[in-house]
């Protein structure tokens, strides 16, 4: 049953009221967004990767340090005496340093997003393992292998004629389904998992007033416009007995060209402090959508102004969340596939740190000597030209050597190590296949293989059917759109979406070896028809991978047919009589007569050979 802040707002509904629901609704979070908006960020920073993944903040650790992907050693934490402004904040919630900064928490300073990873090296070991390590970008190319062979062949769509015309235009920017779908949805889509799409009709132009049906058509805006929505924007959520949204929060943003940055003094303008300028940044900047079956409301960061209202025809809210592995505890949250080589980038992140470090402090090793040459203020006294002196030993009368300390190499050898086993274990996990020479991998014939055959095949095939799923789902709610009802199942019936299901993964001298092998193996066949038919047809399934049902059938008939001549041509040998019969050439051959070898030569020499030996040797 719907709460009566779901309802359109009454004029006779006092000011007052209409505040407080206002923020009653902007302060709703679901349970599960509570659960995974840190993880969806994490997924997504693990995708895009470069100074996103090396800066990203994920909340503050128990010292009110940032917990970022690169994790820090409790010998790291840096002197506050030294640092003392290193506790007031980070990244985007950075206090700033004086007022002439003109982008909130975005800067050369040290901390701030768009500032020189050398800004912090020199802070301590943590910064300058931070700064120096390059960023694996496992999960990108993961996804652009998987996604590149899949949208290398044609996907075969068709329906009404008005969603084949929306599939040439689904953005409002000149984008087609194909485009759309490879550049923006798939991978995020895959990446987290799960992913919110919106379909609305163009927003009016400026200046223009819509007052008939004309109007709407000279504007175009009786068309449809997609766009998504990051699953950590999804605040809150009610949903029916399909999975269909029947209400939900959505937080948008305003267009970072037209973000307010100061007040009317040219004060920065803070989010995170509760004074005058912050209120108004966050007005300006952050604000909340809330739909239902009936119409849309956009308030402000406080929920106490309805800055826009908008009522609508499509009987049902026109989001739809594609999920594509749903968990069974959480339906409507889905599990990505490639959270698993987001970790193992992670972890070879933070293995990769350490042994740069490692290397460093192996090109500079300490320098131990006698205590008497260190003085109190950690100075050293050199005499001239900048050499050393060495004193005497008042027991020995030897002078005391220098010696330089350098840590073990047995640790960074281990590093290198485990990093091989990481690389293995994300190879295995996105079903990659090793370049030749590499560890633990053999040379490949002809062009390098990216996918394993068997695996890769199965990935590819489960990728393409959640893609065909969810672009269906796209396709029933850009009809609702488009026509401005519910659609029935007629128009449902008629829409097709075919994603390839067969996929060549293997190079050509594989499938050369592949060919001539099992015509060998046909060639030789027959002797026993029923093992020989069970296994050509298994080796057969191995090697075309991806034929529907229809199509493997006809090839069991045809290898049928072909095991059955076959067996014919050695039936003859089956029925033969054992009786002085040894082999079964002999059985075919039959025991011959007297002039049947009568031109072999018993002591093994040929008339050939013979003439040949009687030539004398040419001095």
């Amino acid at each position: 049953m719907a709460n009566d802040w779901n309802k359109p707002a009454k004029r006779s509904v006092p000011a007052r009221a209409q505040e407080a629901i206002g923020k009653n609704v902007v302060r709703k979070r679901h349970v599960e967004w509570l659960e995974h908006q840190i993880r969806w960020r994490w997924l997504l920073d693990s995708f895009e990767g470069g100074e996103r993944y090396r800066n990203a903040v994920y909340g503050p650790d128990r010292r009110g340090l940032p917990c970022r992907n690169l994790f820090r050693h409790r010998r790291e934490y840096p002197d506050p005496q030294q640092f003392p402004t290193v506790y007031q904040g980070y990244s985007s919630g950075m206090g700033m340093i004086d007022s002439q900064t003109q982008d909130l928490g975005m800067g050369p300073y040290p901390g701030m997003l768009g500032s020189d990873p050398a800004s912090t090296s020199q802070d301590d070991d943590y910064e300058l393992r931070r700064s120096r390590t390059p960023v694996p970008e496992w999960v990108g190319e993961a996804v652009e292998i998987h996604l590149s062979k899949i949208y290398d062949q044609e996907v075969r769509r068709d329906g009404p004629l008005d969603l084949i015309g929306w599939w040439k235009n689904v953005d409002g920017r000149g984008s087609s389904i194909d485009d759309w779908m490879r550049d923006s949805v798939a991978p995020l889509f895959l990446v987290l998992g799960c992913l919110d799409v919106c379909f609305d009709h163009p927003r009016i132009p400026p200046g223009e007033t819509v007052v008939t049906r004309l109007d709407e058509i000279r504007l175009g805006l009786d068309t449809c416009v997609a766009s998504f929505i990051l699953p950590q924007n999804m605040l809150w959520w009610r949903l029916d007995q399909a999975g269909r949204y029947t209400e939900c929060l959505v937080r948008e943003y305003v267009d970072p060209s037209e973000r307010v940055d100061h007040g009317p003094k040219g004060e920065a303008l803070d989010p995170d402090q509760d004074t005058e300028a912050g209120v108004t940044w966050r007005d300006e900047y952050v604000r909340y959508r809330y739909w239902n079956s009936r119409e849309s409301i956009l308030y402000n960061y406080d929920g106490d102004t309805i800055l826009i209202r908008t009522p609508h025809r499509f009987g049902r809210v026109p989001i739809v969340r594609l999920v594509d592995q749903p968990k069974h505890r959480m339906p409507h949250v889905g599990k990505s596939r490639y959270e698993g080589v987001a970790e193992l980038q992670r972890e070879y992140y933070n293995r990769d740190s350490e042994l740069i470090l490692s290397d460093t402090l192996q090109a500079h090793p300490f320098l131990s000597g006698a205590e008497d040459f260190c003085k109190a203020d950690n100075t050293l006294s050199v005499g001239p030209g900048y050499i050393l002196p060495k004193k005497k030993s008042p027991e020995t009368g030897a002078y005391e050597g220098w010696e330089f300390v350098s840590p073990p190499k047995d640790p960074a050898e281990s590093i290198r190590k485990n990093k091989l086993d990481i690389l293995e274990a994300k190879d295995r996990r996105a079903c990659l296949t090793r370049p030749a020479g590499s560890n633990g991998t053999v040379g490949q014939s002809g062009i390098s293989k990216q996918l394993d055959a068997a695996t890769g095949h199965k990935l590819l095939a489960s990728i393409a059917k959640s893609l065909a799923k969810a672009e269906r789902f796209l396709a029933e709610y850009a009809l609702l759109v488009l026509r401005s009802r519910p659609i029935d199942q007629a128009d449902r019936d008629s829409i097709r979406v075919i994603y390839p299901a067969r996929f060549e993964l293997q190079g050509a001298d594989d499938l050369t070896r592949a060919t001539l092998s099992l015509q060998q193996i046909m060639a030789g066949a027959g002797a026993a028809p029923n093992v020989e038919r069970e296994l050509i047809q298994a080796i057969t399934r191995q090697a075309l991978l991806g034929l529907s049902d229809a199509e493997y059938a006809a090839l069991d008939r045809e290898i049928e047919r072909m095991i059955a001549l076959k067996a014919l041509i050695h039936e003859p040998a089956r029925t033969l009589p054992a009786a002085g019969i040894s082999d079964q050439s002999e059985a075919m051959r039959g025991p011959g007569s007297d002039e049947t070898d009568s031109g072999d030569d018993p002591s093994g020499v040929s008339d050939s050979t013979m003439v040949t030996n009687m030539i004398p040797d040419v001095v």
